[in-house]
């Protein structure tokens, strides 16, 4: 009888602490929640919609077939119709397309001649998996398309002079930016983007929940230090911490695994601050709300772990996700970086193909640092 009034009170008091801290209970709640629906729609080995260009010079009921053919089915989406292989090339570079499909003048004269005719195919490289999956579907549409072809003219001439010389379609094939289609030139700069995203908010989130649970933060936030003053402060040491990570992991990245690093060193400089000042920044907030280091622990491992590994086109293409995951993805700062540090490493990327990348980063680091603000000011109150 002692022993059961003394655990009422026990498991009474337990439920009134876990009631007392919502957030806790609302983190520990959601964690499997997010896990489950990230890892169930994001992880998928089916690789859709990739983005394909295509200039067309023939303009003939031909290629269009073939364009037809090869879109048919869910694995190809037309992002663009260039006019001319200089905005292929474009494309390509900015990395607006995986696949770029150049159909030649004599198209269709090469297959009513019954003769090979060629389509030259200029695949991205920067990710190894994408590129040799879209090689693969884009064959296996062009053989269709060809078989096709053959049937339909054996049907129309009779075929036992054709047969020996039906019309078959060649891909004429340049890989760019990875020619060999190495793994390590697309994980390792992924790694870079996901490491760095993970610590940069670790870092920030453990160190400022540390002073609002010892009851520093409270005396720095009274203090004549404004908050904007504070924030700088304290995001500064780790900032530079960051940089001594970011020149670590370049090097074992170039010397280890022979990645090439063909951009400047000065715009990999420029857009690693802008990342690390988002990154930490986002750490800082979860601190400013949370004020515990274990919840802001699984608060960075849910809001940026999994989007840093799933949502940022690191491993899964976002293109074949549903669109809510889609639309989530615009958020997740690895995604940009990740762009920059795949352009900057394979395809020496300027400051003008990266500009979009470049003012999406400053635009969620001045989000985040005015929310960090706003935050930290409620807090004082």
């Amino acid at each position: 009888m002692i022993k059961n009034n003394l655990l009422k009170p026990v498991i009474k008091k337990e439920f009134i602490q876990i009631i007392r801290d919502p957030i806790s209970l609302a983190v520990v709640i959601l964690i499997p929640i997010i896990q489950l629906l990230l890892f169930g729609y994001a992880v998928s080995f089916d690789i859709k919609h990739i983005p394909m260009g295509i200039f067309d010079q023939s303009h003939t009921q031909e290629s269009r077939q073939l364009i037809r053919a090869v879109t048919a089915s869910s694995y190809f989406l037309v992002a663009d119709n260039a006019n001319s292989r200089t905005e292929i090339n474009t494309l390509l570079e900015k990395g607006d397309i995986k696949i770029g499909v150049i159909i030649p003048p004599r198209f269709a004269e090469d297959i009513n001649a019954n003769k090979t005719a060629g389509v030259q195919l200029l695949i991205d490289g920067t990710d190894a998996n994408v590129g040799g999956v879209a090689l693969g579907y884009f064959i296996a549409a062009a053989q269709g398309y060809s078989l096709d072809i053959t049937q339909r003219m054996l049907n129309e001439q009779g075929g036992a002079s054709l047969l020996k010389n039906f019309p078959l379609l060649s891909q004429r094939l340049r890989i760019w930016y990875n020619q060999t289609l190495r793994t390590e030139n697309f994980i390792v700069p992924g790694l870079i983007a996901t490491i760095l995203m993970i610590l940069g908010v670790l870092m920030t989130s453990q160190s400022v929940a540390r002073e609002y649970e010892r009851g520093t933060m409270e005396q720095l936030i009274v203090s004549p230090v404004k908050v904007y003053e504070l924030i700088i402060g304290k995001l500064v040491p780790y900032i530079l911490i960051g940089f001594v990570q970011v020149t670590l992991v370049t090097l074992i990245a170039v010397l280890v695994f022979h990645v090439p690093l063909k951009g400047s060193l000065l715009l990999l400089t420029f857009t690693t601050f802008l990342f690390l000042v988002s990154a930490m920044g986002i750490g800082f907030l979860f601190s400013a709300v949370t004020k515990s280091q274990q919840v802001a622990m699984q608060m960075s491992f849910v809001g940026t772990m999994l989007p840093s590994l799933l949502l940022s086109g690191f491993i899964y293409p976002i293109n074949s996700m549903p669109l809510a995951l889609r639309v989530f993805s615009y958020v997740v700062p690895a995604k940009y970086f990740l762009v920059v540090l795949r352009g900057i490493f394979l395809k020496n990327s300027g400051v003008v193909v990266l500009m979009p990348q470049i003012l999406i980063m400053i635009l969620i680091s001045v989000i985040v640092l005015t929310l960090c603000i706003i935050k930290t000011k409620k807090s004082l109150d």
